[in-house]
């Protein structure tokens, strides 16, 4: 798989809300790094954090802008997450993820906001 395709499908489970799957997607010793979460390292720091996130939101959907790949090996994703929190809060969030991928697993992703 390329890294553009890994980077379609990482986004389309997450809409899904398959975290299972998306785990599977993450090499072990993966980092993970976001403006509104934190710095993470390794696939279990990565699972609770999702797990904490995902369960925070009961509804999420990411609309994907643009997806483009500045290398073999990185692809950077324009956009917009919607978002409704226990208490039905709406939370609208424009971002850029950028996925590096490596041996077909997601080495590292970078979320911050636009």
């Amino acid at each position: 798989m390329t890294a553009d395709s890994i980077a379609s499908a990482y986004f389309a489970l997450s809409n899904a809300r398959d975290l299972e799957s998306i785990f599977a997607m993450f090499a072990a010793d993966a980092t993970y790094s976001s403006d509104n979460t934190g710095l993470y390292f390794g696939i279990q720091d990565i699972r609770e954090m999702m797990n904490a996130f995902f369960g925070a939101f009961p509804s999420l959907h990411w609309e994907v802008h643009s997806r483009t790949a500045l290398s073999d090996h990185i692809v950077e994703i324009e956009f917009t997450l919607k978002a409704k929190n226990s208490a039905n809060e709406e939370l609208v969030r424009p971002g850029t993820d950028r996925i590096v991928v490596s041996g077909g697993k997601i080495a590292h992703v970078e979320v911050r906001n636009r």
